[in-house]
């Protein structure tokens, strides 16, 4: 992956650097004394070294931190390994004396000759330098992420290309998605194109993983999120997401990318719902869709009613809204948190999007959830039967406690 390639071009750069410190440790000046580092400026050159050593060992750092680090690197080491630079060091060490600190010479200056110490003769030095040049001269021929990015948008592309490839640069591309500076990139570079270009697709494995990348690029950036709109892409996440002959693989990946959209970004959000957003809702919250694909699509539903005025503008019939739908998705909700074979997450998200939609419209929401009262039992007493098996876990007892509650108050 692209992370990879990022850690092996650090640990090569230290690798090289480190030798580096050590030739300049023991260089040897053409007068034959060792260079010493003991003035104020060798003091400063060390701690330099030291500060962008330790920016580099993070294992957080974003790629553009990463970058930079090997940038700095890089020129200290050049500033660095300057011939004239380490002679002139090696001068300045050249008959320094220090005080004996203990014994009986306490107090006594002597004149240092490290000479017969120095591991290293001019001509190893010189050979050590050659081939520290080497190493960065290598690191700096790599080609860039926004490069590699490009190289694997064309294979997305390509006719030409398996499906096992374009599967694996799809999967690079997500990795690569993940680095927001790059991920603004994805436009000019041409990746934005291709993974729009994959998601309409006709082979499933390559849409989920075009999908995919897509969500890691526009997660938390709404740049991408509107490129993605003005390109038309997000009416293909919709036609996908909505499509009963769609794949579940295909839906539960597509979803996961238009839920990001949905939430942050207002013209898809406003397009969602006034195309048939609840209806699609409501068709993914039914049994026969996966667990968990269900409850990316009922934390959709509960995310969304918790932004300001959406839940009133947009989701409910006293607005515009498709009452049929409506009815359909609060129905659905009901039914899937009594099933027994929901899991207790999906039970529990269920109820605060219901929580949710109460609050955003008592009126017509009260008025469907008196038909499914009996739903709303079952599910209370589902999550009585939860808290009795999780005794043990303190956070989890307290979050279905405060579903209970929620769950109750939609009886009153």
């Amino acid at each position: 992956t692209m992370r990879a390639r990022r850690l092996r071009r650090c640990v090569v750069m230290l690798c090289a650097l480190s030798a580096l410190v050590c030739c300049a440790r023991a260089c040897v000046a053409e007068g034959g004394a060792m260079m010493m580092s003991t003035t104020s400026g060798e003091d400063d050159e060390a701690a330099t070294l030291d500060a962008l050593l330790a920016s580099s060992s993070g294992d957080d750092g974003s790629a553009s931190d990463v970058d930079a680090t090997l940038n700095a690197l890089f020129a200290w080491s050049i500033e660095n390994s300057d011939p004239e630079t380490l002679r002139a060091m090696a001068k300045r060490a050249e008959g320094i004396t220090m005080e004996a600190l203990e014994g009986d010479g306490a107090g006594t200056k002597v004149t240092i000759d490290a000479t017969a110490r120095s591991k290293y003769t001019h001509e190893d030095l010189l050979k050590k330098r050659k081939e520290i040049h080497e190493v960065l001269d290598a690191i700096a021929a790599q080609p860039s992420e926004a490069v590699m990015a490009k190289e694997l948008a064309e294979i997305v592309v390509s006719a030409e290309s398996s499906r096992e490839r374009k599967v694996d640069a799809l999967e690079a591309l997500y990795d690569a998605g993940s680095q927001i500076d790059l991920a603004n990139d994805f436009d000019k570079l041409g990746v934005l194109d291709a993974l729009l270009s994959a998601i309409g697709g006709v082979d499933d494995d390559v849409v989920s993983a075009a999908c995919r990348a897509l969500a890691s690029a526009a997660s938390n950036n709404v740049a991408v999120q509107s490129a993605v709109y003005d390109k038309g892409g997000f009416d293909t996440l919709m036609a996908l997401v909505s499509n009963v002959q769609m794949s579940v693989n295909v839906k539960h990946s597509a979803i996961m990318v238009l839920g990001m959209s949905v939430r942050t970004h207002e013209a898809s959000r406003v397009k969602f719902f006034t195309h048939g957003g609840v209806g699609t809702l409501r068709d993914l919250t039914s049994l026969d869709i996966p667990a968990k694909t269900r409850l990316r699509a009922l934390t959709l539903l509960a995310d969304v009613l918790t932004i300001d005025g959406a839940g009133k503008t947009l989701v409910f019939p006293s607005n515009g809204g498709d009452d049929e739908a409506m009815r359909g998705l609060i129905h659905a909700i009901a039914e899937n948190g009594a099933n027994a074979e929901t899991p207790a997450d999906v039970v529990s998200v269920g109820v605060d999007a219901l929580a949710a939609a109460l609050e955003a419209d008592s009126s017509s929401v009260r008025a469907h959830l008196r038909q499914d009262e009996h739903f709303i039992v079952k599910i209370i007493e589902r999550i009585d039967g939860f808290l009795a098996e999780a005794s043990n876990d303190d956070e989890w007892v307290a979050q279905l406690t405060a579903t209970r509650s929620a769950a109750t108050r939609l009886l009153l």
